[in-house]
């Protein structure tokens, strides 16, 4: 074989494995493409009743659809997943008890973010979803669970507000992570909501 049909050879070779090469990025495009189509990442940054309703019923929804659902409780958002048990056993410094008695102790007592008059907007709001036949919040948020939502405590706010398993609706079931850990999944997420 002379010089030119080796040199014609080789580049027919150097063309099939780059066409190769496209072909499988080609497929780890489409595989990654499909694996976001199923996931759903909701960030609950907030702590008031209606914006929690709302990441409820989208979580609902998605999950209904047959979508993954994580949900990253930061911040003020984090009091979503309390106990109740404002008494939960751990040291704590004063600004953390004051946060503590301050703050929602579980989702039922989360406050409207507008119209709350007073503390009467919230039972009237609950008396029009009662008379629709819309299930409230804490029903809501027990669907998600069931349904399979993975929900995920920031370590960051539960640190800072001297919060711990004890606190927690899940107790030591809960998934406790940092943002980092979230992100991870959410870019792999189709829709990321920040609530």
């Amino acid at each position: 074989m002379n010089d030119t049909a080796q040199a014609i050879q080789a580049d027919d070779l150097q063309q099939r494995v780059f066409q190769l090469e496209q072909q499988v990025n080609d497929l780890k495009q489409k595989q990654i493409s499909e694996e976001k189509l199923n996931k759903v990442a909701i960030i609950c940054f907030s702590g008031e009743w209606d914006r929690l309703f709302a990441a409820f019923t989208i979580a609902n929804g998605a999950l209904a659809l047959g979508q993954e659902v994580d949900m990253f409780f930061t911040f003020w958002g984090a009091s979503a997943l309390r106990t109740g048990d404002n008494n939960a056993k751990g040291e704590k410094t004063w600004i953390q008890r004051l946060l503590g008695k301050l703050l929602p102790t579980n989702i039922d007592n989360a406050p409207l973010s507008r119209l709350n008059f007073g503390g009467l907007g919230k039972p009237m709001l609950r008396r029009l979803l009662k008379q629709k036949k819309i299930d409230d919040l804490d029903v809501l948020m027990k669907e998600a669970l069931d349904l399979g939502a993975a929900f995920h405590c920031c370590d960051t706010s539960l640190s800072l507000f001297g919060w711990g398993n004890a606190d927690l609706i899940q107790g030591d079931a809960s998934q406790w992570c940092g943002v980092a850990s979230f992100l991870n999944g959410a870019f792999k997420s189709k829709l990321v909501l920040f609530i």
